[in-house]
C-alpha cells in the first residue's frame, strides 16, 4: 500500500534457485523490463502479476500482488492567524481532526515534527508561522499542511505622568489624577486600584483625603489591538492637620511701642501669618 503521490519502489518477488522472474502488468501482459514500479498519481488498487521461470523456458504459476493507493487526508480545520501582545501568556496552538484522523504538529521550519501542539512565544514582536496536518490512524496517510500565522503586537509606551507624588492635607478637596496618552492615536488610558490588578471603570481616581497615610495607583494605555502598555505609579499621600500653634493674647496701651507678634510652631512644622 501507499498514500497517493509517495515515492514508489519498484516490485519484489523471490525466484527459486535457478529460476527467473517474469513480471506481468494488470492485464497480465509480460513486462519486459523487469519488475514494475506502481505510480501512486491515481487512487485505487492495482494487481500485477510475477512468475518464475526454469532455464528451460518452462514458467510456473503466477502470484498476484495487490497496489493499493490510499486516498491522502484533506488539512485539518484550523485559525489561520493568531494574534497576542507582547510578554501575553499564550495558549497552546489547536486545529481539529477528522474523525479516525491524527494532528500531526510542525514547527516553524515546516518539517520538524513535533511531540504535540505548540505554544507560541510571545517575547519577540514579529509574525511567526506554524503547520499542522493530519494523519489517517489506518492508512498513515498524511494530507497537505494548514498554516497557523502567529502575531506578537507591540505594546505602546506608558502614558505621561506629570506628577507621580501627590500630597493633600487631611480634609482638602482632592482632584481626579490625570495622565496623558501618548504614542498614537486611538489610544485610552486604564487606571488602576492600589493592588496594580483592579481595573477602575469610573476612569481616574478622585484620592480620598478624609483619612491620612499613603496610597497608590497605577495608569497604563491601551491601544487599538488591546495591548496594555507599562505601568505608571502615582503615589497619593495624605498628611494630618498639624493643628493651631500656641499663643497668647496681648495687650497694649495707646501709642506703646509695640513688638511682633509671636506663636510656637509644633515640632517640624512652621509658621504662616495671616492679618
Amino acid at each position: 500500500a501507499y498514500c497517493k503521490d509517495a515515492v514508489a519502489s519498484a516490485l519484489s518477488a523471490t525466484a527459486s534457485t535457478g529460476n527467473t522472474l517474469v513480471w506481468y502488468d494488470e492485464n497480465q501482459s509480460e513486462i519486459t523490463a523487469g519488475a514494475p514500479t506502481p505510480l501512486t498519481g491515481t487512487v485505487g488498487t492495482t494487481t500485477y502479476y510475477v512468475a518464475q521461470q526454469t532455464a528451460g523456458g518452462c514458467e510456473g504459476a503466477k502470484a498476484a500482488i495487490t497496489v493499493t493507493i490510499d486516498p491522502l487526508p484533506s488539512a485539518p480545520s484550523a485559525t489561520s492567524s493568531v494574534s497576542y501582545c507582547k510578554d501575553a501568556v499564550a495558549s497552546a496552538l489547536s486545529a481539529t481532526a477528522s474523525s479516525g484522523h491524527a494532528l500531526v504538529w510542525y514547527g516553524t521550519d515546516g518539517t520538524t515534527v513535533l511531540s504535540g501542539a505548540p505554544t507560541p512565544s510571545t517575547s519577540n514582536v514579529g509574525t511567526t508561522t506554524y503547520y499542522v496536518a493530519q494523519e489517517n490512524t489506518t492508512t498513515d496517510c498524511e494530507g497537505p499542511k494548514a498554516t497557523i500565522t502567529v502575531t506578537v503586537l507591540t505594546l505602546p509606551s506608558a502614558p505621561t505622568v506629570a506628577n507621580t507624588n501627590i500630597d493633600y492635607c487631611e480634609g482638602a478637596v482632592a482632584s481626579a489624577l490625570s495622565a496623558t496618552v501618548t504614542s498614537g492615536s486611538g489610544n485610552t488610558l486604564v487606571w488602576y486600584d492600589s493592588d496594580a490588578s483592579t481595573v477602575l471603570s469610573g476612569g481616574a481616581p478622585t484620592p480620598q483625603t478624609t483619612t491620612t497615610g499613603t496610597k497608590k495607583y497605577y495608569v497604563s494605555q491601551k491601544n487599538a489591538s488591546d495591548c496594555v502598555s507599562p505601568q505608571v505609579e502615582i503615589t497619593v499621600t495624605v498628611s494630618a492637620d498639624p493643628g493651631a500653634p500656641s499663643v497668647s493674647d496681648i495687650a497694649y496701651c495707646k501709642d506703646a511701642v509695640a513688638s511682633a507678634l509671636s506663636a510656637t510652631a509644633s515640632t517640624g512644622n512652621t509658621l504662616v501669618w495671616y492679618d
